[in-house]
């Protein structure tokens, strides 16, 4: 497959891939397909494979592939590959996890915690990772597929750090407080002893999946002690929006209203970044989807909006919603895998754009 090589930053395999499709492609695909299969470098080939891939992406999927988007590649980008762990085509190694596969219950779909933790979504877009803090002094991690069935973790490795200091000289962060987090007999969870914490309790787990791959990081911070559910089956049917009606998309039940008066947008986009800040600030990474969206929507109604302001006022609005909508994206994902540096980041863009839209339109009520 094209996507595959493209993802191994394969170009000569990308290319025959392209020229083996070109031939049994159908008269609407053929002439997308040749413009791929034509690029002279990778960089274009990835340009040119983006409109095939979006018109594949398009298309009812045969069983074992899924439709997956990077929101990072050219203002946001489809691809289709095989079901699992996602592989960018557009950045292969560069970033080769950036994105989410929709095809399985992953990201929105089923977050709900099996131990009573805080469940995250690995950058793979195929593990959840699910942090416990079962007792004092006691920090599990349990991982599921994206089925949501128990993987076992015999083979990983990892730590549980509690304190590290920035090092601006390398731009990096050095443990100071760390603790193995060692297999369960069973493979069932990685358990780490760090010494009695009082909760809210703030523990990082670096994770190693696969030997010699990079490690992950989860930022969990627990409010309270981590209690699992009674009845386990019922864990297995909530969602994130519970009493919903399921056969509506999770995009449509949390899509806002988009008030007449621009200034009640400006207002609400206002509230929602007030709401953003609250749920960063307790560690509800993997809430922040709903505010950071929401907002999102309201922002680009703004485009509409501009015919009072000035030439500079409407050129600093459109930048503005443009960075906002990017930001909404980014904490959308960094969001579900749990990373609060990035999540940080991208909320720093994203309040910065909230403001920047507060003052203009604040100069032009």
């Amino acid at each position: 497959m094209a996507q595959e090589a493209l993802a191994a930053d394969n170009f000569d395999d990308a290319r025959a891939a392209l020229e083996s499709l070109s031939v049994m492609a159908d008269p609407v695909t053929q002439p997308l397909v040749r413009s791929a299969a034509g690029a002279d470098d990778i960089v274009t080939m990835r340009a040119r494979f983006k409109p095939l891939s979006e018109y594949l992406a398009a298309l009812d999927l045969p069983q074992g592939f899924a439709r997956a988007y990077c929101p990072m590649y050219d203002d946001g980008s489809n691809w289709v590959q095989r079901d699992g762990p996602v592989r960018n085509p557009y950045y292969g190694s560069e970033m080769l996890t950036c994105g989410v596969v929709d095809a399985a219950p992953g990201a929105h779909m089923d977050h709900s915690p099996r131990n009573g933790g805080i469940v995250f979504m690995a950058p793979d877009s195929f593990h959840h990772i699910e942090g416990t803090y079962p007792e004092p002094g006691v920090f599990r991690l349990y991982a599921t597929d994206n089925y949501r069935e128990p993987v076992d973790v015999s083979t990983w490795s990892g730590r549980a750090v509690l304190e590290e200091d920035y090092d601006e000289a390398t731009d990096e962060f050095i443990e100071v407080t760390a603790f193995d987090l060692v297999p369960s007999p069973d493979g069932a969870f990685l358990e780490a002893v760090v010494g009695e914490l009082d909760v809210p309790a703030e523990v990082t787990a670096k994770v190693v999946f696969v030997e010699d791959f990079p490690e992950e990081r989860f930022d969990f911070i627990f409010a309270e002690y981590s209690a699992a559910a009674p009845d386990a089956a019922d864990a297995r049917t909530s969602t994130v929006m519970t009493g919903a009606p399921t056969s509506v998309p999770l995009a449509d039940r949390i899509r806002p209203p988009i008030p007449e008066l621009t200034s009640d947008i400006v207002s609400a986009i206002a509230g929602l970044d007030q709401e953003l800040q609250e749920l960063i600030g307790r560690g509800a990474f993997a809430e922040i989807f709903i505010p950071a969206l929401q907002a999102k929507e309201l922002a680009l109604a703004l485009n509409e909006r501009t015919e009072n302001l000035s030439e500079q006022e409407h050129n600093d609005v459109m930048i503005a919603v443009r960075h906002l909508v990017r930001a909404a994206w980014l904490l959308d994902w960094y969001g579900d895998l749990g990373n609060k540096q990035q999540v940080s980041g991208a909320y720093d863009i994203f309040g910065s754009a909230a403001g920047e839209i507060a003052r203009v339109y604040g100069n032009n009520p």
